[in-house]
């Protein structure tokens, strides 16, 4: 696509800004000028290419799977897995396990070193504007870290609302782009209500708390956060029976009329809950933050369609409505927006079922019965023939460097998956040019096929069946 000279006028002016018609984006890779920096931003087409109307629904992958309703691993089974995935490939942890004193050396160069692998990095503010050395040191000032002492005394709290976990104590938002507002390179990841915490750090001037959660560890405003003693921690964790969100998103009330609105949790999310006699309610039990800081227990409820007793079967049939469930989803990187990115919507999916995902898709392309590996001297002829033959629909993982994807099936010897993308490249005369989908869909792995980045099948690198076979890790 050719530029007019009143585009590149206006593109010189607004040097990094991002510059929207019709469904072009252009958006300046450098400081300097246009002519050889621009890189071309399209709203790919509502439909992705080689995606049929009927392949966006459930049904018509369970029409393909030989035995859709074949249990993969029980509960019993599933307890054993996910104490493999936290025990032996340490990328879960389990809060009420959390030992009460954390060495402070090791904690204070972990702070040290995620500030300055920012701080070494060019980063810009949303107005475009470079991050500079002052602000940096007034964040470090407040990270507090000559106050943390030889041993830190841990404290347990849980979540109170939906909280963005951040890589420093700041919800000023941080770009690699000038403009390009979707990846802010301080968002760790999002927990949802009654997550739990081990409490390790508190910043000078008390309002951001640094916290390990079952998946990740970052900053969280003080205000989400309400500190319980470990007792009351592991009662809440453990406390039965269970209401699994099972809705992309469930809104929370405080009342059972359902008019007092209190907060959301994303599918996944899993809170004890009470027997109730009205069938369309269901009474939960959620941590409420006092004004000291401390926890309190308090009644809420949700729709009864927005989440179910327990956990889920674990069969490719409810893995696949689950994921299903989440099509068209908007993406957040690492929860931006309250959505979910590539991995979380896989984490999101399988823990309807009960099976605890690690955080980031390189660790999620460690869990489970290994398929194959590939390497760039793999065939697609040869990849698509080990989808073929070994992966099962709908359990699988296909994973590449940044990206996981779940497996749905092949059609006419295509491979097809279900994932939250960003976007792909398309070839180009000037070079590879970016289809912009933001959203979770489904997809054949050719997509972005002849660009000079590949094909998602040509940069496929591990598949894996989620399942209880666990040497081949």
């Amino acid at each position: 696509m050719e530029l007019s000279d009143n585009v590149r006028t206006l593109c010189s002016r607004l040097s990094g800004h991002l510059f929207k018609t019709g469904i072009v984006f252009l958006v300046l890779l450098s400081i300097g000028g246009c002519a050889s920096n621009e890189r071309l931003y399209f709203a790919a087409p509502v439909l992705p290419l080689g995606t049929r109307p009927e392949m966006n629904t459930p049904g018509f992958w369970i029409n393909l799977h030989p035995n859709p309703d074949k249990v993969v691993m029980s509960a019993e089974e599933i307890q054993l897995f996910n104490a493999y995935i936290r025990d032996e490939l340490e990328s879960v942890k389990d809060i009420s396990q959390y030992p009460p004193l954390y060495p402070g050396d090791y904690l204070r160069d972990s702070l040290e070193k995620s500030l300055r692998y920012i701080v070494k990095q060019r980063v810009y503010f949303p107005n475009g504007k470079r991050a500079r050395s002052d602000f940096f040191r007034r964040i470090e000032a407040n990270m507090n870290l000559a106050k943390i002492p030889a041993k830190v005394r841990i404290q347990f709290g849980l979540t109170v609302a939906y909280a963005n976990q951040r890589i420093l104590p700041t919800n000023q938002g941080l770009y690699a782009k000038k403009m390009n507002l979707d990846f802010d390179k301080l968002q760790n990841s999002a927990l949802d209500i009654a997550t739990p915490l081990a409490i390790q750090h508190v910043t000078a001037d008390k309002k951001w708390v640094y916290a390990i959660s079952p998946l990740s560890s970052g900053w969280i405003r003080a205000e989400k956060v309400a500190i319980c003693s470990l007792m009351d921690l592991t009662y809440y964790m453990r406390a039965s029976p269970l209401a699994v969100v099972t809705s992309a998103k469930a809104d929370i009330f405080l009342d059972p009329t359902l008019r007092d609105y209190h907060a959301r949790a994303r599918m996944g999310a899993k809170f004890p809950c009470r027997v109730s006699k009205n069938q369309d309610v269901v009474e939960i039990l959620i941590p409420s933050r006092l004004k000291d800081g401390s926890c309190m227990f308090i009644p809420a409820f949700v729709r009864e369609p927005d989440i179910h007793k327990g956990y889920l079967s674990y069969t490719p049939r409810n893995v696949i409505l689950q994921a299903f469930k989440l099509l068209n989803a908007p993406y957040g990187w690492g929860g931006m927006y309250g959505e979910q990115d590539c991995s979380r919507f896989i984490q999101e999916v399988f823990a309807t079922v009960g099976i605890m995902l690690p955080r980031n898709s390189s660790l999620q392309a460690k869990v489970g019965t290994l398929v194959a590996t590939f390497n760039d001297e793999s065939s697609e002829q040869d990849k698509i023939a080990i989808l073929s033959d070994k992966a099962v629909y709908g359990i699988s993982t296909l994973c590449m460097k940044g990206h996981i994807m779940l497996f749905l099936g092949l059609v006419n010897r295509c491979p097809y998956a279900i994932h939250a993308i960003w976007g792909y490249s398309q070839p180009h005369r000037r070079g590879d040019q970016t289809m912009v989908i933001k959203r979770a869909v489904v997809t054949n792995l050719r997509l972005g096929e002849e660009s000079e980045r590949g094909s998602l099948l040509k940069r496929l690198k591990t598949v894996r069946i989620v399942d209880m076979n666990l040497p081949d890790t």
